[in-house]
């Protein structure tokens, strides 16, 4: 009856409602419930992300980039050094600086199904998350700093025919923060320590197909789907859409001593940050494939006792089934509204430079607190039975950074850095909303000074991953710890990306 990635045939086949709305109010209830389950699925958001686990983003300054994001021992001499490391602000040299830029991230990604080895290109947009900063230091020991960045991100978007398309076919959230920063040096010249709060703005949307073959048959017992007339698992009779912002608080801290005259330490702590995403709008739409799915003489689905009992006759199609639900007052009607949670993860970094006139080496390591992102509520109200509670078990994810810069007798800063990171993700929550997995970067860049008064810098980073075994659908509430992921996970998941940086820094 269906192709495979839930495409009708031409002359394919479908129902009409003609039970009366009492008959129709738990299938209703159940399509209403399917797309509730969206919003649950995008708290987990955060692809568009290239240099970071999880829903993480590092392209943050490019020279950072182009060190392979080994920077908080050994700074870049620009504004970027706000986040990565706020204590070294004060180590700047005096004036007032201005640092601006943008990268570029294209991603790859692909899905390829075991039962049908039928691939699916992901289909992700160019993502281009800004940076802007200052920094002014005057002759004393104090440095005040101004930023506003984006570490956390993501754009995953795949086809219409995409199988996993009722798990998630967009998802897209973007939090950007603003920090003010004051910097001290404790002792001139050897220790210097600085932080500043951070405030969040986060915007989510989640775009995700409904099935009605996992739907409930009206007037029937609880598990009697509408599987049971013949309607294969895929066939889409509705769009989801879930839109919400929030506002988050937190801090992040930092601290560079120099050790000896060629050796510097560095420590930073981004603090947790948590978004409620309160009063997030749902908006569901007839999915136009229903209009096409026509039910012929001859299909199994008339051939059932339950069909007289719904009305079923030739020539009906799943629109006219479902379209009671869009009514004013229906489970799929405008005005729906729904709340959940998302922790931005707590950041740990520590690194070592090692420098002469002409050189600097880096080494940093860095753990994201991805254990804090266990569970997530997902509330529709107090009463409501589809207030629930997803189980993503996250685990705190490690990456290991290397860079290098060379300076030339002409100013210009020749860079190239490595960095591997491991993913945060169970190998049974590897799924389309974010088919996340270990990556290892590797960058390379310039600062070119223009005139006395600016620099430009530019820089490239290639993601390469190995691949990894996922699923299309959402963890099923059957699945125990007696079954195995293998089980569980329906194919394969690849993934690389480039990423194309440009800044300019002013001093004043």
């Amino acid at each position: 009856m269906m192709q495979h990635g839930g495409q009708p045939r031409r002359g394919g086949r479908a129902v009409e409602d003609t039970a009366g709305d009492a008959a129709g109010r738990p299938a209703r209830r159940a399509a209403w419930r399917a797309g509730l389950t969206a919003l649950g699925a995008l708290a987990l958001c955060g692809a568009g992300r290239a240099g970071a686990q999880g829903f993480g983003l590092n392209e943050i300054g490019s020279c950072a980039i182009a060190r392979g994001f080994a920077v908080t021992g050994a700074p870049c001499e620009d504004a970027s050094v706000l986040y990565w490391n706020p204590g070294a602000a004060a180590t700047l040299p005096r004036g007032l600086s201005v640092y601006g830029g943008v990268s570029a991230i294209q991603v790859d990604g692909s899905f390829t199904q075991d039962y049908t080895r039928r691939r699916h290109a992901g289909d992700v947009p160019v993502e281009v998350p800004p940076f802007v900063g200052a920094t002014w230091k005057g002759k004393g020991r104090v440095a005040l700093g101004l930023a506003a960045y984006v570490p956390y991100g993501l754009t995953s978007q795949w086809g219409d025919d995409f199988v996993g398309r009722f798990s998630a076919q967009r998802a897209s959230l973007q939090s950007v923060y603003v920090q003010p920063t004051l910097a001290v040096a404790v002792i001139p010249g050897r220790l210097s320590v600085g932080g500043g709060p951070v405030i969040g703005h986060s915007t989510l949307e989640l775009r995700q197909a409904l099935d009605i073959a996992g739907q409930q048959i009206p007037g029937q017992p609880a598990g009697i789907t509408f599987a049971r007339l013949g309607f294969a698992p895929g066939t889409e009779f509705a769009r989801a859409r879930v839109r919400g912002t929030a506002m988050g608080v937190g801090y992040n801290l930092g601290a560079h001593a120099r050790l000896t005259d060629r050796l510097t330490l560095g420590v930073r702590y981004l603090s947790q940050v948590r978004f409620d995403y309160d009063g997030a709008e749902a908006e569901f739409t007839p999915s136009p494939s229903a209009q096409q799915y026509v039910l012929r003489n001859g299909n199994p689905i008339l051939a059932t006792p339950l069909a007289g009992a719904l009305g079923l006759r030739a020539g009906s199609t799943l629109a006219d089934l479902t379209r009671p639900n869009f009514g004013a007052g229906q489970a799929l009607a405008p005005g729906q509204t729904a709340s959940t949670r998302i922790d931005h993860p707590a950041q740990l970094q520590a690194g070592l430079g090692w420098s002469t006139k002409a050189t600097t080496l880096s080494a940093d390591y860095a753990r994201i607190r991805w254990s804090s992102f266990r569970t997530l509520p997902v509330d529709f109200g107090p009463t409501s039975p589809l207030t629930r509670t997803l189980l993503e078990d996250y685990e705190d994810a490690h990456s290991f950074r290397l860079g290098a810069e060379h300076r030339t007798r002409g100013g210009i800063a020749a860079r190239a850095g490595f960095s591997y990171a491991t993913s945060p993700a169970p190998d049974e929550t590897v799924t389309p909303l974010l088919p996340d997995m270990d990556r290892y970067n590797l960058a390379f860049g310039a600062g070119i000074p223009l005139g006395g008064r600016y620099v430009l810098d530019a820089g490239y980073l290639r993601v390469e991953t190995a691949g990894r075994r996922g699923r299309s659908g959402e963890r099923p509430a059957s699945f125990t710890p007696a079954q195995t992921v293998e089980q569980l996970n329906d194919g394969w998941y690849a993934l690389d990306a480039n990423v194309f940086t440009l800044s300019l820094k002013a001093r004043f």
